[in-house]
């Protein structure tokens, strides 16, 4: 089975793989980002092992969340879901992926190999 992304549009169908990724998240929150159609998935064998959440302005997509599950990790699917959020904003003609800063050495490695180089930005 292949890793598709897509945009979540019933969370609760989701919950108990979404809480296995963030645990302290209320179910207002995961409704908040469905309703406003910020939330996207990973999915692998119908299961979720990734998710973010994104916002867009006139130039750029917003990448507020970025998580994947803790034991799907170092697999390439976060790599995946960068590659998506890169066609998803030339989808929706912007220039730039931003993502969330950060000092975890896990995250900043991530970034590193993403190319973001400690920019947090990605020019398209």
């Amino acid at each position: 089975m292949r890793l598709s992304f897509q945009a979540i549009e019933n969370w609760q169908h989701y919950a108990s793989d979404l809480s296995k990724i963030s645990s302290n998240l209320e179910p207002s929150q995961w409704q908040e980002w469905q309703q406003a159609a910020q939330l996207y998935s990973c999915t692998f064998n119908q299961r979720v092992v990734a998710y973010c959440v994104v916002s867009g302005n006139k130039q750029q997509l917003m990448v507020q969340r970025f998580q994947v599950r803790d034991i799907t990790q170092r697999r390439g699917i976060g790599l995946f879901m960068f590659q998506q959020l890169l066609q998803l904003a030339a989808q929706k003609d912007l220039s730039q992926v931003t993502f969330p800063h950060s000092n975890d050495p896990c995250v900043l490695g991530f970034y590193q190999h993403l190319g973001l180089n400690n920019q947090f930005t990605f020019q398209l």
